[in-house]
């Protein structure tokens, strides 16, 4: 049963224990207290609880919405329609304050995934009569679920206040920042911890497995290491680059050459049908944020795709797959025009590159079957593909939030290795599913690197990972305002904390 179905029948079942404070938007939790004393009392609640630490993910304000409105607005993909809002063109301008709406609510929604975790890893261990392969496997997802976390914490605001133990009374939520090294010791700790406990065996939709923890620290290892490479800021403490480019190769080379759980998708639209992945026995998608579309809420199903889906005034139709001639008519609706692509990302593709022709819609069908040319400066412009539902009942989506890909990974590879033949196979592998000739021979280290940064920008344009590259490669600035004009007043390399947190938490002040 995928996780998305757990999750729903949670929320309907109410199961009554403290915990399970609501299956709403729970602002009246701090970050999730809880009283575990009349819970945890067998294998059933274990698996309650770990359900309740996955079900932060697929909720609006992380991957079903706010996590792409903060960390694909600010780089070159996209830009907000008109009357998104204040806080929305605050992050596209790069001119982030700490009273940024968005990055308040992202905040909140990650330390609740902490605090979700911290139950699990603190309450499981002691569950009685319960399996010791099941448990283990429990709580080593719920040290993946914290270091990812920490992970997008550290990458999004620097240093933060590290929460290790459950919140069960008020007092315990002033926490002074930890340093940036402290939180990636952590990080490393939880998913080192998640690979010994998790099995290689493929888990449920939307659960975490041992891959997902290797692949985890391959993206924990590279952000380390090009980081130092390039000077970024607040990577100081990295002693090494070489180690941990090395570290990198290592976790990348266990997703890419030493699992069978996990592998390539040849055809382009298939890794995002749902439908299709769901069910084969080997897919890309090695961690997701999963959502059904016979959910009850949003959360349980996803409105995502209307954030990049234009709105002309009619329900659209487009090919199921464009470079296939005989390929199926699809009904898409109409979305919200709230993503805009921008032309800086769409004019940055080869001609040929399948990754714009077949991912990227640029004609639409209407009602009365014409075909609808959308241009790049409309106010209805090409939009992504990646996140259609093909099924979508009115505005419940089966459109599961990828967080960790294996073409993510093998790009990780590459550049973790450098320009070695392995290293160019990897990449090759990507161009070649794209239909462009093989990278140049012969680039330097450095430049073998920077493309295949390059190579990420095309591949997982609109995934959450954009942003991240630029920092970690020191190139906001050579990107985004040398190449691109943009400007740049805050929020470069760490977006500021919130200040509902600093007035809330005395330890946080200056």
């Amino acid at each position: 049963m995928k996780i998305s179905k757990i999750i729903a029948g949670i929320c309907l079942t109410g199961i009554t224990s403290s915990i399970f404070l609501s299956c709403s938007k729970l602002t009246e939790e701090p970050y999730g207290i809880v009283n575990s004393n009349s819970f945890y009392k067998t294998a059933e609640d274990a698996l309650s609880g770990l359900v309740y630490a996955y079900a932060i993910l697929p909720e609006v304000g992380y991957y079903s919405r706010g996590y792409y409105i903060i960390t694909e607005l600010p780089t070159e993909n996209l830009t907000a329609k008109s009357d998104a809002g204040q806080a929305n063109f605050e992050l596209e301008q790069l001119r982030t304050t700490s009273t940024n709406s968005d990055l308040d609510n992202l905040w909140t929604y990650m330390y609740r995934g902490v605090a979700r975790a911290n139950a699990v890893i603190a309450n499981v261990p002691n569950v009685p009569n319960m399996v010791d392969a099941a448990k283990n496997q429990i709580i080593g997802e719920a040290y993946f679920l914290r270091a990812l976390h920490n992970f997008n914490l550290v990458r999004l605001f620097g240093e933060v206040p590290l929460r290790l133990e459950p919140l069960v009374e008020a007092e315990q939520i002033p926490v002074a920042k930890s340093s940036i090294e402290a939180i990636y010791d952590i990080i490393i700790a939880d998913l080192k911890q998640g690979e010994e406990l998790m099995p290689i065996t493929k888990n449920f939709e939307g659960r975490a497995n041992r891959v997902a923890a290797q692949a985890l620290l391959a993206k924990v290892y590279l952000q380390l290491a090009s980081s130092k490479e390039s000077g970024s800021v607040g990577y100081d403490f990295v002693a090494n680059s070489d180690e941990m480019y090395a570290q990198a190769l290592a976790y990348a080379d266990k997703v890419v050459n030493q699992q069978s759980v996990f592998d390539f998708t040849n055809v382009l639209p298939d890794i995002w049908n749902t439908e299709i992945y769901k069910n084969a026995a080997i897919s890309e998608h090695i961690f997701d944020a999963a959502v059904d579309r016979e959910g009850e809420r949003e959360g349980n199903y996803s409105k995502l795709p209307n954030m990049f889906l234009p709105d002309p005034g009619f329900a659209m139709t487009i090919p199921y797959n464009a470079s296939d001639p005989n390929s199926e008519l699809i009904n898409i609706g109409r979305g919200w025009n709230h993503f805009q692509m921008e032309a800086f990302h769409y004019n940055s593709y080869n001609g040929s590159d399948k990754r714009k022709l077949d991912l990227i819609v640029s004609e639409v069908i209407n009602p009365d079957g014409n075909v609808i040319q959308l241009g790049i400066n409309d106010f209805s412009r090409p939009f992504t593909r990646k996140f259609i539902d093909p099924l979508r009942d009115a505005d419940k989506m089966s459109t599961n939030s990828p967080i960790i890909r294996y073409s993510d990974i093998l790009l990780i590879y590459a550049e973790a290795a450098g320009p070695t033949t392995e290293a160019y196979l990897a990449v090759n592998k990507i161009r070649t599913r794209a239909g462009l000739a093989p990278l140049q021979t012969g680039l330097s280290t450095a430049d073998f690197r920077n493309a295949v940064v390059e190579e990420r920008a095309l591949e997982l344009a609109f995934e959450g990972n954009r942003l991240f590259d630029l920092r970690r490669t020191n190139s906001m600035e050579r990107i985004l305002v040398q190449k691109y004009g943009k400007s740049i007043t805050s929020g470069a390399y760490f977006f500021p904390i919130p200040q509902r947190e600093i007035d809330s938490n005395p330890l946080m002040q200056p």
